[in-house]
């Protein structure tokens, strides 16, 4: 595990990648690769995501998956506005210490404060349910590697993957009392007007609402995005 600063809103924070690397507080135990990783982050244009060693670049992705998940934030955030917790687009950065990865989810929830790790830009630690919608080439990645990581995070709750191509709603939870990393989730799939209930946020999705732009966007092939 990667010992980084921590960062509160409201706390002044000096998060400047430069070779002075100790001023900002950071552990002399960080890596190599994470340093490498953080800076590339910082001077690129583009995203970045990181797993235990490995930097990956993430593409642009194609529309029918920017619709969805639109139509996702939308309903999420509306379900959740006046309520303690805070939603984040797919530009803010999770840091997942237990498995020593960074990623950008394409939705974020964090309910209670939210703890944030520097360098800028500032990494969530904290995230209480994550959204991924799956594309063909990234599918077998989001169910598999992808889980393992988030599933070692202490924090998070529910995992929930949005599936454009059967239109369905898949989550899965994290029994209430069991905060052991890498233990039993429970699996559920919702499809039509059949409600999905996030019972970590008390938000209903319902996956045809959530689908329906879908039918005023054109069909897509199976290449990468």
């Amino acid at each position: 595990m990667v010992d980084l600063p921590l960062w509160q809103p409201g706390r002044p924070h000096l998060a400047t990648l430069g070779p002075s690397w100790h001023r900002l507080g950071m552990s002399a135990a960080l890596k190599p690769d994470v340093i490498d990783y953080l800076a590339l982050e910082a001077a690129s244009a583009d995203r970045h995501e990181f797993y235990a060693g490995e930097i990956v670049a993430m593409g642009g992705a194609r529309p029918r998956h920017n619709a969805v998940a639109m139509e996702l934030a939308l309903a999420v955030g509306g379900a959740l506005r006046g309520r303690p917790c805070l939603v984040f687009s797919s530009d803010q950065r999770v840091r997942l210490e237990a498995s020593d990865a960074f990623c950008y989810p394409d939705l974020t929830v964090v309910c209670g404060e939210p703890r944030f790790i520097g360098p800028a830009p500032e990494s969530l630690v904290n995230p209480t349910v994550v959204f991924e919608v799956v594309s063909p080439s990234t599918e077998r990645w989001d169910r598999g590697g992808k889980f393992g990581h988030y599933r070692a995070c202490p924090s998070l709750r529910t995992y929930v993957l949005l599936d454009p191509r059967s239109r369905t709603v898949e989550w899965f939870e994290r029994p209430a009392g069991d905060d052991a990393p890498g233990g039993a989730w429970v699996y559920r799939a919702m499809t039509g007007e059949t409600p999905a209930r996030l019972d970590a946020l008390g938000v209903t999705l319902v996956p045809a609402a959530l689908f329906a732009v879908l039918d005023r966007l054109p069909p897509e092939d199976d290449a990468p995005g």
